[in-house]
């Protein structure tokens, strides 16, 4: 497997990871590569790998907090059908397009981006950095935006059903 970007914080670095047994048919003069990291580089590496130890933590940390308050709103509202995690990776699936596009607008008024994919999902991708104060900005936009914009569309359809009738 070979890695690059992320390795050095932007640097150009990259690495390739063997297994033991394949490293063993591997000897010097081989390979050649121009990103094969001189002094700083491979200084920044190991300091980012440094940060990454302690990094996992929070990540887990903070993905259970940001997975427990859209359960919450997902307890709170019916049009939130659910909601799905691994780590900081988040989704919450909306009864409607119409309705996640909305939201998706709601939010971006509100100075928050976000993603929706597959037309129903919400896909939130949060920088690892994120602390509660921004989940909780998040969640409490989303739960504005569900109470609005669920009204909306009610509304909406049933002025729509009055007119074709």
């Amino acid at each position: 497997m070979t890695v690059a970007k992320p390795l050095a914080a932007g640097l150009p670095l990259g690495a390739i990871l063997t297994t033991n047994r394949v490293s063993l048919s591997m000897h010097a003069g081989l390979h050649g590569t121009t990103f094969g990291g001189g002094p700083l580089a491979c200084a920044v590496a190991i300091e980012v790998l440094r940060q990454l130890d302690g990094l996992l933590h929070h990540v887990e940390e903070l993905g259970a907090y940001f997975q427990a308050q859209l359960n919450w709103l997902q307890a709170k509202h019916a049009c939130v059908r659910e909601v799905r995690s691994l780590g900081l990776m988040l989704a919450m699936e909306l009864e409607s397009a119409d309705l996640a596009k909305s939201v998706v607008q709601e939010l971006l008024h509100e100075g928050i981006l976000i993603n929706r994919t597959h037309e129903t999902v919400l896909r939130f991708l949060p920088p690892y950095i994120i602390e509660e104060k921004h989940v909780d900005r998040v969640v409490r936009a989303l739960d504005a935006a569900f109470s609005t914009t669920a009204l909306k569309l009610t509304s909406n359809s049933k002025h729509n059903a009055r007119s074709r009738n």
